[in-house]
């Protein structure tokens, strides 16, 4: 690994969002191992965690969500990230580290603002403790790719429903924020990841209002 030549005075924070088979993690980690290589320090997460509450959440995405009220999943879902915010996420950024991470509340918005909760309630209780990220990269596939992927991996979670995922599609396709960019999925994999670069790359010289909202190209 290339000793880091880039000490940041504060971090930056760049989340990766997107439905189920989006290739997030793929994305990730071609992110982390370029920017290591340029020189910069890189802490990858994801969400759920492997904490006590996104275990419980991985073990809902295993079994089924019949035992468990929308509104305590929802509940462990903001104790989980709140743990998240505190442990990791917040001191990496204060050690001018650049955080990847895969999966944030915008999720939470999406997946479970398709069960019917308010997506900006979510974002407001989410926002009181957790900070916004510099940049938001919002993968997209149609649902139909998504589910293809799903199924080549093994058996689909409960959260991978054609009707749910085509619910969630719409909340993130209805999102809009300043540091949002939207980038096509649907290619080859060096392909998105060309894409990813290219909207990193402005944010680390000049600044998350360098590249316009919308899908990058």
């Amino acid at each position: 690994m290339t000793p880091p030549r880039h000490h940041l005075s504060r971090g930056e924070f760049i989340v990766f969002e997107g439905i189920d088979g989006v290739g997030k993690t793929t994305q990730v980690d071609l992110l982390a191992q370029r920017l290591q290589q340029a020189g910069y320090e890189v802490v990858c997460l994801k969400e759920p965690t492997e904490g006590v509450w996104g275990q419980k959440l991985r073990q809902l995405a295993r079994e089924g969500r019949h035992t468990v009220a929308p509104a305590t999943e929802l509940a462990w879902f903001l104790e989980d990230r709140r743990e998240d915010v505190t442990q990791n996420i917040q001191p990496a950024l204060a050690r001018g580290q650049i955080v990847l991470l895969d999966r944030y509340y915008f999720s939470t918005m999406a997946y479970q603002g398709a069960l019917h909760f308010d997506p900006e309630d979510i974002r407001r209780r989410n926002e009181a403790f957790a900070p916004p990220p510099d940049l938001l990269l919002l993968l997209e596939i149609p649902v139909t790719q998504s589910l293809a992927r799903v199924q080549q991996r093994g058996v689909p979670s409960a959260f991978e429903r054609r009707d749910y995922l085509e619910r969630v599609a719409s909340a993130f396709a209805a999102m809009q924020f300043p540091y949002l960019r939207r980038i096509d999925a649907a290619g080859p994999v060096q392909e998105v990841h060309c894409q990813i670069w290219q909207a990193v790359h402005a944010l680390l010289t000049m600044g998350p209002e360098a590249a316009p909202e919308d899908t990058v190209s």
